[in-house]
């Protein structure tokens, strides 16, 4: 099992909010019987990093914590890289792209990591906080992306004969450009629309920010909650979870509800409490 924790999550397990050291404990030896995967992304250090609002050898103690469950070795990509590099990959070879970080990035981050432990939490590289900072602004782009893609639905003239009272009818009737607008931004429209749009949805990673724009653009037509429109800091996550996990773990049940509605197979969410119950079987 593949499970992705957002970051609020890793923050409670550290804290040991609704859980216990016997529930770190199994999730270890899940891990390292080989039954659990915890993926880690650049956007959990940067959000327990660039924040700093624990003492150092506290922040130091926390990534302890999280590295014990989750692997630095395969580093999870920023969101809005995440998709350029999927996108274009399909373009040009119709499959997705590595979704782990590597060359100078890794470095910093690996070099960053070792300094800061090593220093109790006291000294942190400018290479690495660079890495950090790169990748929060690449967050920031990301939202502000998939905002304008998701208006491309919310703001489409309704298609004749379609239901957009259904999400799984308004789904069809605007994830192909969705799809179509991401390609766009990464500048391989014309290839991707060679190889097939219907193609390049069926990527994970599209087809989850796809789902992500046209679930909160779908809330708001019909009144409900957002999920996230206004930057909940979980929704890069959803993104990230979908391109190496099958389950989302997250206490914020507006983005749990989210990613129920997003049409893609073997992917699902659950709150911590119902994920520690299921790794103690």
């Amino acid at each position: 099992m593949n499970a992705y924790l957002d970051t609020g999550v890793f923050d409670q397990l550290y804290r040991k909010v609704g859980c216990t050291s016997a529930d770190i404990a199994n999730l270890r030896k899940a891990i390292y019987g080989r039954d659990l995967s915890i993926p880690l992304g650049i956007h959990h250090l940067e959000e327990i990093l660039l924040a700093r609002k624990a003492p150092p050898h506290s922040l130091t103690a926390q990534i302890r914590l999280v590295l014990s469950i989750a692997s630095l070795r395969s580093l999870i990509k920023p969101c809005e890289q995440l998709i350029a590099d999927d996108v274009r990959a399909y373009a040009a070879r119709g499959e997705a792209d590595s979704p782990f970080i590597h060359g100078a990035m890794q470095n910093a981050v690996s070099d960053g990591i070792a300094e800061l432990i090593e220093s109790d939490g006291e000294e942190i590289a400018g290479e690495f906080v660079a890495a950090l900072e790169q990748s929060r602004r690449q967050k920031e782009r990301f939202f502000a992306g998939l905002r304008r893609v998701g208006e491309i639905a919310a703001t489409a003239e309704p298609r004749a004969g379609v239901n957009e009272s259904s999400f799984d009818e308004y789904w069809r009737a605007h994830a192909p450009r969705i799809a179509a607008a991401l390609a766009e931004r990464a500048g391989v429209l014309q290839e991707c629309e060679r190889r097939g749009i219907d193609g390049l949805l069926g990527l994970r990673t599209v087809r989850a920010a796809a789902g992500v724009a046209l679930a909160m653009a779908f809330g708001q037509g019909h009144g409900a909650a957002s999920g996230g429109a206004g930057g909940a800091p979980e929704i890069h996550h959803v993104v990230a979870g979908a391109a190496r996990a099958e389950i989302f773990v997250s206490e914020d049940a507006d983005v749990r509800s989210l990613i129920e509605r997003i049409p893609l197979e073997g992917f699902s969410a659950i709150g911590m409490a119902g994920f520690l119950a299921n790794v103690r079987g």
